[in-house]
């Protein structure tokens, strides 16, 4: 018989890949556990970058729907949380490039980003104004790869999803700090 390919979902469960072709029950329960794993902080990742909770939950929806599709395709998924995490990016970018809305999601996304307090001091509300003209500093793939990166990816997986390289992550990251830090931010 043909060897058997393993497929690991980021440590969530172990499957046959000749399982999943053969079982569809199985492929099914893979992306329905992973759903429910990852949905979450998908879905704020791409509210993030939408702005719109009934398109980011499209979005999410239509990444894990590709990823069954792909799966009963027999596609290689590595890492299927960066897959996903590039695919929602991906169809947020698509739509958000048509709308030409990207600029102002990116300022509201690192806004809400920060704890939300009721009353905010006013040196927090001059912190913030100094990180909103930051921003216009950094060219794009400074901010996503700092956006991505407070979302607690790898580099890999940033890397996977911007789709460059690790080290073009690094250097990214390491200009858009340097950015901050020669303002004093």
């Amino acid at each position: 018989m043909g060897q058997t390919t393993t497929v690991t979902f980021s440590n969530l469960l172990s499957v046959e890949k000749d399982k999943l072709t053969r079982n569809k029950p199985d492929a099914e329960k893979v992306v329905t556990e992973l759903y429910v794993k990852l949905r979450p902080a998908l879905l704020s990742y791409v509210y993030h970058l939408v702005h719109s909770n009934s398109d980011a939950e499209d979005l999410v929806q239509l990444a894990f729907l590709h990823l069954f599709e792909s799966i009963n395709r027999d596609t290689e998924i590595q890492n299927p949380r960066a897959w996903l995490y590039r695919v929602v990016h991906n169809f947020a970018i698509d739509g958000a490039r048509q709308v030409s809305k990207r600029e102002t999601l990116l300022q509201e996304w690192l806004r809400e980003r920060e704890p939300d307090f009721q009353e905010s001091s006013e040196a927090e509300i001059v912190r913030r104004d100094q990180i909103d003209k930051l921003l216009q500093l950094l060219n794009e793939r400074e901010r996503y790869c700092l956006m991505l990166r407070s979302e607690g990816l790898s580099y890999e997986e940033i890397a996977d999803i911007l789709a460059i390289s690790p080290s073009s992550v690094s250097v990214y990251l390491a200009r858009g700090l340097k950015k901050f830090r020669a303002k004093n931010v």
